[in-house]
């Protein structure tokens, strides 16, 4: 089994070929291909201490997780994501589905709830759906979601601190996450650019993995909304483990095998139909 740090974790020295050295090392090789893309057997054999051999078995072991490829005399990151779009471009990228993912967060919403919704697009029309469920104490790090919440009578807004992100106007560091201390919410709903069996969630930006991972922590339930494009991909930082995660909801496009995966896991998988569009 493999097993990762936690996202903007200091990578660590090590010595030797003990079980937990091995866990360490192929960290260490995740890390250098996020990093550039592909690695050398012989290069990263001088880099981590130990021969070309060991090397081989630890990217044929990564391999068979699914997350890398192999190539000739090295590997490259496997289902690497796409450049992160600005939010404006997302809030268009598959807007129908996330429409009915949206509605089928909604109904998991219950009066008196105590929610967090991440900034993304998916939690945005999340967000337009939430005035009708009753009254809600809901915290974000989202500039538009909170601006969405802010005429709604019925619902108590927490709005994070912290430094602005541009691209996804959001807000992050230390403060967004000291915003949470004290904090326990019964519901987090998440966004992830890259959903991976054997990796995890991830996402593009190191500030925004370590905010969303405080997020799961203090939340009983954690929710995924994510249209099938997000499936198979991994991102440079990693927000938590399959493990944490109680339900993702997508659409009807993601492949059986995946749905079946995931349920191995533990997970809830909804899928929003047609029905549950606007």
């Amino acid at each position: 089994m493999l097993t990762f740090a936690p996202a903007g974790g200091a990578a660590p020295h090590y010595h030797g070929n003990t079980t937990a050295s091995c866990e360490e090392r192929r960290r260490q090789i995740l890390h250098a291909l996020r990093e550039q893309d592909s690695v050398r057997v012989q290069r990263l054999a001088q880099r981590l201490g130990v021969t070309a051999v060991t090397i081989r078995l630890d990217l044929r072991a990564l391999a068979e997780a699914g997350l890398v490829q192999r190539q000739h005399g090295g590997a490259r990151l496997a289902h690497s994501a796409p450049p992160e779009a600005p939010l404006a471009e997302k809030r268009l990228q598959h807007r129908e589905r996330k429409q009915r993912i949206a509605a089928c967060a909604a109904a998991l919403v219950a009066p008196g709830d105590k929610l967090i919704l991440d900034a993304g697009s998916s939690t945005l029309q999340l967000a337009r759906l939430l005035s009708a469920r009753g009254t809600l104490t809901v915290f974000t790090n989202s500039l538009p979601i909170a601006s969405e919440l802010a005429h709604s009578s019925d619902i108590d807004l927490i709005v994070s601190g912290g430094v602005l992100r541009h691209a996804s106007q959001s807000l992050q560091g230390k403060q967004a996450e000291a915003s949470l201390d004290g904090y326990v919410f019964d519901k987090l709903f998440l966004g992830a650019d890259g959903i991976d069996p054997a990796f995890g969630l991830s996402t593009h930006d190191a500030a925004d993995a370590s905010l969303n991972a405080r997020m799961a922590a203090c939340a009983r339930q954690v929710i995924v909304l994510a249209d099938a494009s997000k499936f198979g991909r991994i991102c440079l930082n990693r927000i938590c483990a399959l493990k944490h995660v109680d339900t993702i909801i997508t659409d009807a496009s993601l492949a059986p095998t995946l749905r079946e995966q995931l349920a191995a896991q533990g997970i809830t998988v909804i899928i929003a139909e047609h029905e549950h569009g606007n």
